[in-house]
């Protein structure tokens, strides 16, 4: 899966919706597949998910079916794959 990050301007575009209605979304959303921080502490710029920011935007009333994408999700990154067992020499 190919992921797109955006910053917070270009996700208030997307969702037409102010920076602070971003943040209160965000209080909903899960770290690591809604956005991401670069870096630690409150001021650490956040980068969002578009790909998950879409389909949470379309599956609001199905969260059932956002689920499903958010699990998929997680499979789809390297972390989420299985590993061949290495063979001892």
């Amino acid at each position: 899966m190919q992921i797109s990050l955006l910053t917070t301007d270009e996700t208030c575009e997307l969702l037409r919706c102010k920076p602070d209605s971003l943040k209160t979304l965000r209080d909903s959303w899960i770290h690591g597949v809604h956005y991401v921080k670069r870096g630690r502490g409150p001021t650490a710029p956040v980068l969002y998910i578009r790909e998950m920011i879409l389909d949470w935007l379309v599956n609001q009333e199905a969260p059932e079916t956002h689920q499903a994408a958010i699990e998929n999700f997680r499979r789809s990154l390297p972390s989420g794959q299985k590993r061949p067992l290495s063979r001892k020499r």
